[in-house]
């Protein structure tokens, strides 16, 4: 297996640490640069073996981390099914740990013709037996390496998450997935509960964050039996994880209820069950339409929930105002089970770029119906991802912001649940507003005028670095790493001089916290330096270079920052001091830009505001 790995032209840049365009060039300069082994002319795919040999032989050896090499071997493996079914399988193998050494000493047709069987046996994962394309002797390379990972010391389900965030940024992934900043917005809406259950839990992410930020027991239901076997691996025994469509084969009907019901579900499918759940108790509020498979998910996770419990799904935001599912709202905006309905800005969704919306309901503790006669509506559709990670779910009453909207006035022709269209901001306060960002903007004009970057002197003669990289410096002990993905189940609390590098974002740039955070941020990597040793500007500074940038870009062109193979030079406390004391100028000029373009921003938008209503009179001529 190991030989047929393939990479693109992008993974061999990546490998060399070098532009893709370098790569390009050595291809037409020289003869003997390996030739594609497939792919397509567009996106040509070389064999990873023959890449090593061609730049060893040129003095740019390149080391592979194992874990870099298993995911390259698992996409090759996976080039006859789907990667997810592969990915399952892992899960399974990994949860049978006793049939390492049982099986994997044995000869590769014995392994090929028995692991299957017994890890059918042994593996208590749902949806179904792993392996069901079978195995073959040639791709039993694969599993040696992968137990040869895991008994070289690496915790098995640290290398399956890895593997996982891989997946959920791979183009060969064909389900959405919930982001984990999402994930993390939805739980510090849920708050603390006790049980939380998700009917389409896809891969787990929802209710592994919800488990580690609540401390509740999961739950979940999967069509996709891969997925199930996924998630199920990811939340560990204490879970309870079903395959089966959980519209058509709920198999969570005879459960009594839970505290908390999260749902990100399928948008847009027509197939959900229409024909055959007419008369389905759990349209308590109308049978959804054909096209509104929203509201049926809506409607079964409300069924779930025992009195007094919380729902909260993730809907597109054509839910809240299409007109053929008007009725359905309005038997939830009459029942008072609709208690916050909050728009979220675009970028959260992992299939497209556009806006979301969060719909909060609560089951009445009693058994008579709810007398909430108000829909809290939040309009945060317009925030930048800082401001709303800021808010940590937490969306105080705020002017322009939220508004109780009376359930009477929802009720018109429209029933239109947009909170764009009832969060009005005040016509007074678009003036002060104005006059507030004029103030604040003006130092900062002033500011930049008087302190642009110097220029810097060459070094003559140029003087390269010796590197050292993060991973190194973790083994010995002068940096802790927290990654994003462990953030939710860490202990470990922000704090001044803490090092907070973006993950999937390659414009934003690693900064050193001036205060401290509650909780690590969902998409940053979090590196903790021995302040004896390492100086924390320096390490941010070094780690946007574009040396570490590069990197951080996959083979698909997707950017995710692996910071632990990121490299920073070794140098003496006192010069890292000098190039953090630089960095640190840098960054607070970057800091003023920002914050001058975004008050500008304000400043301009609540002028049209304040022109558009007639608050404000336009200048006469000459003023």
């Amino acid at each position: 297996m190991g030989d047929h790995v393939t990479v693109t032209a992008a993974e061999i840049a990546r490998l060399a640490r070098v532009e893709r365009a370098a790569v390009s060039n050595w291809r037409r300069r020289h003869p003997d640069f390996p030739s594609p082994v497939g792919g397509t002319l567009a996106n040509p795919l070389y064999a990873l073996v023959d890449v090593e040999r061609w730049l060893a032989a040129r003095g740019r050896a390149t080391i592979i981390e194992p874990l870099d090499r298993l995911w390259q071997e698992l996409r090759v493996y996976s080039e006859d099914g789907r990667l997810a079914d592969v990915l399952a399988d892992v899960a399974s193998f990994l949860s049978c740990a006793g049939l390492w050494d049982a099986y994997l000493s044995q000869p590769d047709e014995v392994v090929a013709e028995r692991l299957p069987v017994v890890a059918a046996q042994e593996t208590g994962l749902p949806g179904g037996p792993p392996f069901q394309a079978g195995l073959r002797p040639d791709q039993v390379a694969f599993w040696h390496r992968l137990a040869d990972v895991v008994m070289g010391g690496h915790p098995a389900r640290d290398l399956f998450e890895e593997l996982h965030s891989r997946y959920v940024d791979s183009t060969a992934r064909t389900a959405p997935a919930t982001s984990a900043e999402l994930a993390s917005l939805i739980a510090a809406v849920a708050g603390p509960s006790e049980t939380v259950f998700d009917p389409a839990c896809g891969t787990g992410t929802l209710l592994w964050v919800l488990a580690a930020k609540t401390g509740a027991s999961p739950a979940g239901q999967e069509v996709d039996p891969a997925l199930a076997r996924i998630a199920a691996f990811r939340l560990g025994e204490e879970s309870d994880i079903r395959a089966g469509d959980s519209l058509r084969d709920d198999a969570f009907a005879a459960v009594p209820g839970y505290d908390l019901v999260v749902c990100d579900p399928p948008t847009g499918i027509r197939e959900w069950g229409y024909e055959d759940l007419g008369y389905d108790p759990r349209w308590e509020f109308g049978l959804p339409p054909r096209a509104e498979s929203e509201l049926a998910w809506l409607q079964h996770c409300y069924a779930h929930l025992r009195p007094g419990g919380t729902a909260i799904l993730v809907m597109p935001i054509a839910v809240a105002s299409r007109r053929s599912g008007r009725r359905v709202r309005s038997e939830l905006l009459r029942a008072g089970v609709i208690r916050e309905i909050v728009a979220l800005p675009p970028g959260l969704a992992s299939g497209h770029s556009l806006g979301l919306h969060l719909w909060i309901l609560r089951r009445s503790s009693r058994d008579s119906v709810s007398s909430s006669t108000t829909v809290r509506m939040v309009d945060a559709s317009t925030f930048g991802h800082d401001r709303l990670r800021a808010k940590a779910g937490v969306f105080a009453d705020e002017p322009g912001v939220t508004a109780e909207v009376p359930v009477v006035g929802l009720l018109d022709d429209e029933v239109d649940l947009t909170p764009a269209r009832h969060v009005q901001r005040p016509v007074h306060g678009v003036a002060d507003e104005h006059a507030a960002a004029l103030d604040s903007l003006a130092p900062l004009l002033d500011a930049l005028a008087g302190g642009p970057p110097i220029r810097y002197g060459q070094a003559d003669p140029h003087r390269p670095f010796s590197m050292v990289s993060i991973a190194e410096l973790v083994k010995a002990g002068a940096v802790q790493v927290l990654l994003s993905r462990d953030a939710p189940r860490s202990d470990l609390r922000p704090c001044p001089g803490d090092v907070l590098v973006p993950v999937l974002d390659a414009a934003a740039p690693p900064v050193v916290l001036t205060e401290p955070l509650d909780e690590p941020p969902p998409d940053r990597h979090l590196l903790r330096c021995d302040l004896d040793v390492l100086d924390p500007y320096f390490v941010a500074g070094f780690l946007r270079s574009e040396l570490n940038v590069r990197q951080a870009v996959t083979g698909t062109g997707t950017f995710r920052y692996d910071v632990r193979r990121a490299v920073i030079p070794r140098l003496p406390l006192a010069e890292q001091r000098h190039y953090g004391a630089e960095f640190r100028r840098l960054a607070e000029f970057a800091d003023l830009l920002y914050r001058a373009a975004a008050l500008g921003d304000d400043v301009v938008r609540l002028a049209h505001d304040g022109l558009t209503t007639g608050l404000f009179d336009p200048p006469s001529e000459g003023e």
